[in-house]
């Protein structure tokens, strides 16, 4: 959207300025602009109205509809002429994808992991023709981002985050660096591209969107939010979700088709005996707190209560101590040596729900590992020999869940993880990118008569799992 000025007989035009993330907008001579636009509030301090940036699409929209005579200074950014120089033939539902998204330049695709998202926003970024700013939350993933869009445009990317700061028309930045530089950077791109846009709920993120002027917005998923309030959040800044396909319709054809086996496995006699004990310590305490908190009980306020006595610190002891119990049981561990076994000659990649698990096993099968706690430099080298087949195991603590391009992964095995949707069906996507003629498995081991019964079925409330239950 670029600057204009429309006919009028008014010989003084509105002005639109942008500072500090809002927009600093002058009276009209011909109409009460706060009437009709009611996100305008009048500044007495500067004497003007002022708005945050993010209503720059709506105002000068009105301004030009209504032919209100304006001069629009807000904007930083600059026309690009740039060409996508690959062989690459964009698949059916990439272009389908586009076109649903193009009439408006608002909206929210959702793809599985392995279909060529940021691809589709290279597309969007070539039909638009304007600086654009490309956002993802990890430092992994916007260096992924920096490589494939220079590769792809054969020019520089700019990059923030990571200890870099250097802006470009085209720039991609992690969501933290774009929330600290929003008030300064927010008037240089128009257009913003989310990936992982199922982040930008949070407080902070979708705080910061407001202070950016960008007309043009894309969000990319594989797993929306499901929350009705997160689901409205992301409507009001992104726009609808405008397209959507799911694993099980593009499978076969644009994604490795896959396998998944649920396996129990039985606790020792030792492990069960200590675990009963310690759930039984827990449960005994828990049981007496609904009469505390009534309706508004959550586990924060248990905890918070807990911590108040001898035997509720005891109590949350043993929870996290049968818990651990659960999550690192022996019979799971004779589990992954025979896979490991069984597909010595994959790429297997094994998902841990915490850091003492993931140590555990990579001690105990001398496996490399990557935590949150991993340098970037060592994670750097650690999934370039895991790509390249030197270490063909490779453990991971659920930093590996989203975003990071591992094609030639081909097993997963969920040790353990959280009851949500999302989180399993990343898991599943990190093996499902389609790579000459793999089948793509995964293993979802749990312990039998423990709360991962319950966790592996609530998990796998998806249309990806519906043909293995």
């Amino acid at each position: 959207m670029d600057s204009q000025e429309t006919t009028s007989l008014v010989s003084k035009p509105v002005e639109v300025q942008y500072h500090k993330g809002t927009l600093a907008v002058s009276k009209s001579d011909v109409i009460n602009l706060e009437t009709f636009l009611p996100f305008l509030s009048w500044d007495h301090r500067t004497g003007n109205f002022r708005c945050h940036a993010d209503k720059y699409r709506e105002l000068i929209r009105y301004l030009y509809k209504n032919k209100i005579r304006y001069s629009d200074f807000a904007p930083k950014y600059n026309k690009l002429s740039i060409l996508l120089k690959t062989d690459f033939t964009p698949f059916a539902y990439q272009s389908e994808a586009l076109n649903s998204w193009n009439p408006s330049k608002k909206g929210i695709t959702v793809l599985p992991t392995g279909t060529g998202k940021s691809y589709l926003a290279a597309m969007a970024i070539q039909k638009v023709q304007r600086s654009t700013l490309v956002l993802a939350p990890t430092i992994d993933l916007i260096l992924q981002w920096q490589k494939n869009l220079e590769e792809w445009f054969g020019c520089d990317i700019g990059l923030l985050g990571g200890g870099s700061n250097e802006l470009k028309d085209i720039t991609v930045s992690t969501y933290d660096s774009a929330r600290i530089q929003a008030e300064t950077i927010g008037n240089r791109f128009c257009m913003i591209v989310f990936d992982e846009c199922h982040h930008l709920p949070s407080p902070a993120y979708s705080q910061m969107t407001r202070a950016y002027i960008a007309p043009y917005k894309l969000g990319l998923t594989a797993t929306p939010s499901v929350e009705s309030d997160r689901q409205q959040l992301l409507k009001d800044i992104l726009g609808p979700v405008v397209y959507s396909k799911q694993i099980h319709q593009l499978s076969g054809d644009y994604l490795a088709p896959y396998e998944v086996n649920t396996i129990e496995v039985d606790l020792t006699e030792e492990e069960r005996h200590a675990y009963d004990n310690h759930r039984g310590i827990y449960q005994a305490f828990r049981d007496k707190v609904p009469n505390l908190f009534g309706n508004r009980y959550s586990w924060e306020r248990f905890v918070m209560h807990a911590y108040r006595s001898a035997e509720g610190r005891n109590a949350i002891r043993s929870f996290n101590l049968q818990k651990q119990i659960s999550l690192s049981a022996t019979g799971k561990m004779e589990k992954l040596a025979e896979i490991l076994v069984r597909h010595n000659e994959s790429r297997i990649l094994i998902f841990t729900n915490d850091n003492k698990t993931a140590y555990y096993i990579s001690s105990l099968f001398l496996l490399p590992l990557i935590t949150h706690e991993t340098k970037a430099r060592e994670r750097k080298l650690i999934l370039e020999n895991f790509r390249l087949g030197k270490w063909p195991f490779l453990v991971n603590s659920r930093v590996l869940n989203e975003g990071v391009d591992v094609p030639e992964a081909n097993v997963a095995v969920i040790i353990s993880g959280t009851a949500t949707v999302r989180e399993h069906v990343q898991r599943l996507g990190r093996i499902l990118r389609k790579k000459d003629n793999k089948t793509a498995v995964l293993y979802e081991i749990i312990t039998a008569n423990t709360g991962e019964v319950y966790t592996s079925k609530k998990r796998r409330f998806h249309s990806a799992y519906e043909r293995f239950s």
